[in-house]
């Protein structure tokens, strides 16, 4: 079933629901009508009951196919990033995945630098030979 008909038929499942619901109510305030309200209460009660019940179970099976979803189309959209990445869209990509796995309580697998950090970082790093002989030309009268 495509998505729109899908998310349609849960819209209808729960207008159902409603309609249901307001029919009980104009029963309820209808004059002799010889119906107990107390018993008209309890209806509307496990109406309500259903109505959460199937909206759980629908939320939950969506949640599982968007997600599935999700991944297929991030797998899908991959070639396109490549053509089109840059240090911007990169570090957006990064920090929503970050943020996601955040979100599932997972730990961070990227940890960002202060300024500071980077700085120290970059001293840390290992020269490259060309850089090492001017520095020694460099240091000599």
């Amino acid at each position: 079933m495509p998505k729109a008909n899908l998310y349609e038929a849960i819209l209808l499942v729960n207008r159902g629901i409603d309609e249901a619901i307001r029919g009980i109510g104009r029963l309820k305030r209808a004059k002799d009508s010889g119906l107990v309200p107390a018993c008209l209460d309890e209806k509307l009660t496990l109406f309500e009951l259903h109505r959460a019940s199937l909206n759980e179970y629908f939320c939950n099976n969506i949640q599982r196919n968007e997600g599935r979803d999700v991944s297929r189309f991030e797998k899908l959209h991959r070639p396109y990033d490549t053509l089109a990445l840059d240090e911007v869209q990169v570090y957006r990509d990064l920090l929503a995945v970050e943020e996601r796995r955040r979100a599932e309580g997972k730990p961070p697998k990227v940890r960002f630098l202060t300024a500071e950090e980077q700085e120290e970082w970059e001293g840390q790093r290992p020269k490259a030979p060309g850089e090492a002989a001017s520095e020694v030309e460099g240091g000599q009268p």
